[in-house]
């Protein structure tokens, strides 16, 4: 598990303010450690390979006793769904649009269990990230998505991941606000009146 220590959360936190000085956008900061339960993955790609052990055991040992040939069929799954609960082993194995879905999911119910749909000028945007996926999801809401395209966000994202990858969360997160809060500026100003909806500070799900 990936801690966030205290100082980046106080950053990134520090961060958002300042950008919703200039903007009425809100912008809400989500990480969490995991966005799939991979499980069924692993018994599949287990199962799979104990179905060849029969084959392989018999190609060295053809005189072998079926008994024996499914105690090693048997041990072999044991232990591959032992090695398969090791995370890094299993996020080598698993397809990276498998990975990409969980985190977009993961997202879009975390925007909207989050409320993040019901301020009261539809102008919040979530960055989600999720850690064992290496993956960055921007949502905004109406009013944003009306005038800002979303491909506008993927230099912000692809950025965003390289960093995730190479351990740079709290640079990758503060990258990423000021990249946004450039955006949110520009096309939607502070208003005279404005007030602050939704939280600061880095929400962990």
């Amino acid at each position: 598990m990936n801690q966030i220590s205290h100082e980046t959360k106080q950053k990134i936190e520090k961060a958002i303010f300042e950008m919703e000085q200039k903007t009425s956008g809100e912008l809400v900061a989500v990480v969490t450690q995991k966005s799939g339960d991979y499980l069924y993955i692993a018994l599949l790609i287990t199962s799979l390979m104990s179905l060849l052990v029969p084959f392989g055991v018999l190609f060295f040992a053809p005189d072998m006793e079926a008994k024996s040939i499914f105690e090693i069929q048997l041990l072999s799954f044991m232990l591959l769904l032992l090695l398969l609960q090791i995370p890094h082993v299993l996020h080598f194995l698993l397809p990276k649009s498998i990975l990409t879905k969980a985190a977009k999911l993961k997202a879009y119910e975390t925007f909207s269990l989050l409320g993040l749909q019901k301020t009261s000028n539809y102008q919040a945007v979530m960055v989600f990230v999720s850690l064992y996926e290496h993956a960055i999801e921007i949502i905004a809401d109406s009013a944003i998505s009306a005038k800002i395209d979303n491909a506008l966000w993927q230099s912000t994202i692809d950025a965003f991941v390289v960093n995730v990858k190479n351990g740079r969360f709290e640079e990758g997160y503060l990258q990423a606000i000021r990249e946004i809060g450039a955006l949110l500026t520009q096309h939607f100003p502070i208003e005279t009146h404005d007030t602050n909806e939704l939280t600061n500070g880095l929400i962990e799900v």
